[in-house]
């Protein structure tokens, strides 16, 4: 059985993101160029580390990285099956 909803708050002007959404590939190249930047900070802050030879650091927010990372795995294995589909679908009569 599926989760229940939070039920509204009587006045929130908060609305929730869809679950689906049409997705362009000028759209995944906006997103694209995103990750793209962040895997330079990314690569920044190795190279600062190495740089200083700092061995370690703590980072608040491990865990969020984390299950960002899997979410992007998710959107991918996702996208991928619905551009197959869309492929048979658009191959059919």
């Amino acid at each position: 059985m599926g989760k229940k909803k939070a039920a509204k708050k009587p006045g929130s002007t908060v609305e929730r993101v869809p679950r689906k959404e049409p997705y362009t590939s000028q759209r995944m190249g906006v997103i694209l160029d995103r990750i793209r930047e962040q895997a330079a900070k990314l690569s920044a802050l190795a190279r600062a580390m190495d740089d200083a030879q700092v061995e370690s650091i703590i980072v608040d927010g491990h865990a969020m990285l984390l299950r960002g990372l899997n979410q992007i795995e998710n959107f991918l294995d996702n996208a991928s099956r619905a551009v197959r589909e869309a492929k048979v679908a658009k191959e059919q009569p």
